[in-house]
């Protein structure tokens, strides 16, 4: 004769399966929450260096407008970079907050890697260009130990970071976890082109 589980017995059994299945779904859920936040973390790495590489790789002349001794207008072709070991300040034709030229610099400041950002033609002079003290900012990476940068030069040009626009741009820092990160951008600048023809093809004028 076979004998029958008691009412004790299977209350023990289902409490202890109920048991079972909730320590299963709170560690499945730890491991979908670590999954979606490493993915997270490795797409939000993706886009700021994607974003620092198009802006920085987007150097380039800009045009204004000037006048003449006989009050003719006329246009002028500005070369605008200065950058040493600790930041850099250019002009991008692909900004990450506008649409339009801006003035942009990288810089080591306080153990972060910051980027400014300010379009040309609004606020700022632009044979002048500097930054308003509420130019917007972001900060690509904090808690960084070291950081500095370094150019590459065209052969035709003096060995003068003002002024002239590098062929390549070096980022070298190492973050909290003693971690190298290098990042190496080239320029597109077309150092062939003639005056003429860089005006047609950034304005098509």
């Amino acid at each position: 004769m076979k004998k029958a589980f008691t009412l004790v017995e299977l209350l023990v059994a289902v409490v202890l399966l109920t048991l079972l299945i909730g320590t299963a779904l709170f560690s499945y859920r730890q491991v979908l929450l670590n999954i979606t936040k490493a993915q997270t973390n490795t797409f939000n790495e993706i886009l700021k260096i994607h974003q620092m590489h198009t802006s920085i790789e987007s150097m380039q002349h800009y045009v204004v407008d000037e006048y003449n001794n006989f009050n003719q207008p006329m246009k002028k072709l500005h070369v605008f970079f200065v950058g040493d070991e600790n930041a850099f300040k250019y002009i991008t034709l692909n900004p990450t907050f506008s649409t339009i030229p801006s003035l942009s610099s990288f810089e080591c400041k306080d153990n972060s890697l910051i980027y400014k950002e300010e379009p040309l033609y609004k606020r700022i002079d632009v044979n002048r260009p500097l930054f308003l003290d509420d130019t917007p900012s972001i900060v690509y990476w904090k808690d960084i130990e070291s950081c500095k940068f370094e150019y590459s030069l065209h052969k035709k040009t003096l060995n003068s970071l003002r002024d002239v626009l590098p062929t390549m741009v070096k980022i070298e820092f190492k973050d909290s976890n003693q971690k190298e990160h290098l990042y190496f951008t080239t320029i597109k600048s077309d150092y062939n082109i003639s005056y003429g023809d860089m005006y047609g093809l950034l304005y098509d004028e």
